[in-house]
């Protein structure tokens, strides 16, 4: 029961509304304001890590002296990102970061609360730097990207854990879900406490 991770990365892909994916147009958009972004990459890089390494259940996740190791994987993302192209390969690097992150014991918070910070910030950047149309448009197209690969790394994550739990107890991933069906039945969104 292995997973392919291209086939995974095109059915998580599949399971995004096309208007909400990253696109050929974002894509140029990356490709005219690259400049921009290049001047961007100390900051992101430093102010990733620095986010981090600041708070204690983030910092637990690296070990002592690692950050010097991790800084440069952020870098080779940040411009592989303003680069592209964002082929099937980029798309499937994505979703491979879901089984990195089961590894490094990543919670999804972690990360979806870290893409938040980038969002932030090249909102700021943008918006000091560009008008406020353009810092709509430049907003949109990182948004989508910031959907697409939030969506590759949580379902990556979760697909690979439940194989990971299934090929561990000899439970096919299908009685896995009908499981989780049974057991959630009952609950009351309603009622929790």
């Amino acid at each position: 029961m292995k997973t392919n991770i291209k086939e995974l990365t095109q059915s998580i892909i599949d399971m995004i509304p096309p208007s909400l994916r990253f696109n050929s147009q974002d894509e140029s958009l990356f490709q005219r304001i690259k400049p921009f972004h290049e001047r961007l990459s100390e900051k992101i890089v430093k102010g990733f890590y620095d986010i981090l390494f600041g708070y204690p259940s983030t910092q637990s996740i690296f070990h002592p002296g690692e950050r010097p190791l991790r800084e440069p994987d952020l870098q080779r993302w940040w411009q592989r990102t303003i680069t592209g192209p964002f082929d099937l390969n980029y798309w499937a690097w994505q979703s491979a970061v879901g089984v990195i992150h089961i590894k490094r014991k990543v919670k999804n918070p972690m990360m979806l609360s870290i893409w938040g910070w980038i969002l932030m910030t090249l909102q700021k950047e943008f918006s000091s730097h560009f008008s406020p149309q353009e810092t709509f448009e430049f907003m949109e197209s990182w948004q989508r990207l910031a959907l697409t690969v939030e969506s590759l790394i949580a379902e990556s994550y979760l697909h690979n854990y439940i194989v990971a739990l299934a090929q561990s107890t000899g439970t096919e991933p299908a009685l896995l879900d009908r499981l989780v069906a049974i057991e959630v039945a009952d609950i009351d969104p309603k009622k929790l406490e």
